[in-house]
């Protein structure tokens, strides 16, 4: 089955337990180093180009309902055994489930909150609480579809904004953004502030991390913790390189219409794989209830220098990243009709 090609996730996830009973406790930090040599790898050798196409949904659907309880499985296996390591032991085990989680966690969550039933929106909301992130699911479908690419959005970083400084405001401004628009949206319906959906995520959080505490002392919560702003980072990471310093044209009423050329982009076939097609960032932006697999090229879509592991890394360095992207955003003004800095 060509589904299949998108069964690196599984293997990425499942060497964390592997290489820590078979070399020991601090050996996950290879799971770590072995994703950014395939993403990197995978942008330098494989060629750019449309990829999987036209196969029905359910086949691929079924790789991300399947991943979230796979990587859930794998955060609570370590919570509930990192009591028995060591410092190393706790530092990779950190680091390895909050990339796995932050990179392919994050993106079946993604796909499962935009999806069509409950049970996978269930599933979605379920691996974000997995991360102590389950805000983003509102402010994300709510406030970042419906701003990307504007100064109103959070979740777009600004033309000379640091990551440094993008993580600090977009953190904050996106919990912020939904709790008004929940706030607004229960108003509406005469509710209470147990409607309030970021209000019922904050006291799920606090049951989970006390629930934590009971089964596996403090120092499973904070290797929780930890694991958890590590996936988060790694999420912001990614929509920091995703819309960087692409702005819509305000209009008299809003802005003008998101098109593929407010998202950067990376075809290459083989990196997508990795990443639930991701890369093919415009085209979610055009059909956000679209299933990965249907996510296509568009050749009005501006296209990473480096692909996203490599530009998530440059963006780790500001005066790096600056030097390779302000131009490359700059020179997109010189094309007619696309977006502006």
């Amino acid at each position: 089955m060509r589904a299949l090609r998108f069964a690196g996730p599984f293997i990425f996830a499942l060497s964390i337990p592997f290489l820590y009973y078979a070399l020991g406790p601090a050996a996950p930090f290879l799971t770590v180093l072995a994703l950014l040599a395939a993403l990197i790898g995978a942008e330098l050798l494989s060629r750019r180009g449309d990829g999987v196409r036209g196969e029905p949904a359910g086949i691929f659907r079924l790789l991300p309902n399947l991943y979230v309880p796979l990587q859930l499985g794998i955060i609570v296996w370590a919570i509930l055994i990192v009591g028995q390591t060591g410092g190393a032991g706790f530092a990779a085990l950190a680091l390895s489930i909050g990339v796995t989680t932050g990179v392919f966690g994050v993106l079946a969550a993604h796909e499962q909150v935009h999806g069509h039933s409950k049970f996978e929106r269930l599933l979605g909301l379920t691996m974000l609480s997995g991360m102590s992130y389950r805000h983003f699911r509102i402010a994300h479908i709510h406030g970042h579809h419906r701003f990307a690419a504007t100064e109103r959005d959070p979740a777009t970083a600004r033309l000379g904004e640091s990551f440094y400084a993008f993580v600090l405001r977009t953190v904050k401004d996106q919990f912020a953004d939904a709790w008004v628009f929940e706030r607004r949206r229960v108003a509406r319906h005469g509710g209470t502030v147990f409607d309030n959906r970021v209000a019922r995520d904050v006291a799920a959080m606090a049951i989970i991390y006390f629930t934590t505490v009971l089964v596996a002392g403090v120092r499973g919560a904070v290797f929780f913790a930890m694991a958890s702003a590590l996936a988060i980072l790694v999420l912001e990471l990614f929509n920091y390189i995703a819309h960087y310093g692409l702005l819509r044209r305000p209009r008299a009423q809003g802005y003008e219409p998101c098109t593929a050329a407010h998202s950067w982009n990376s075809s290459n076939i083989l990196a997508n794989t990795l990443i639930f097609n991701m890369g093919r960032h415009s085209s979610h932006h055009a059909r956000p209830a679209a299933s990965f697999q249907e996510l296509t090229w568009t050749a009005q879509a501006p296209e990473l220098p480096l692909g996203y592991a490599g530009s998530i890394l440059l963006a780790l360095v500001p005066p790096l990243w600056r030097r390779v992207m302000d131009p490359a955003v700059q020179n997109l003004q010189t094309r007619p009709g696309n977006a502006r800095a």
